[in-house]
C-alpha cells in the first residue's frame, strides 16, 4: 500500500513540475512557484513514506 501511495506521489511531482514549466513559459510566475512548492512537498512526502517502508 505504501508503495502505491509513493508511486502516486511521484506521479503528482511530475505533473506539478510540468504545470510549473507551462506557467513559466506563459510568464505566470506566482502559479509556477506554487506548483514547484507543491512538487517539492509531494517529493518530501514520498521520501518520508519510503523511509517508513524501510523501517
Amino acid at each position: 500500500m505504501i508503495r502505491l501511495a509513493s508511486a502516486g506521489l511521484w506521479l503528482g511531482v511530475g505533473l506539478a513540475k510540468m504545470a510549473a514549466l507551462v506557467w513559466l513559459i506563459d510568464e505566470k510566475w506566482q502559479p509556477a512557484v506554487l506548483a514547484l512548492l507543491a512538487a517539492w512537498s509531494l517529493a518530501g512526502l514520498a521520501l518520508w513514506l519510503r523511509g517508513l517502508r524501510r523501517a
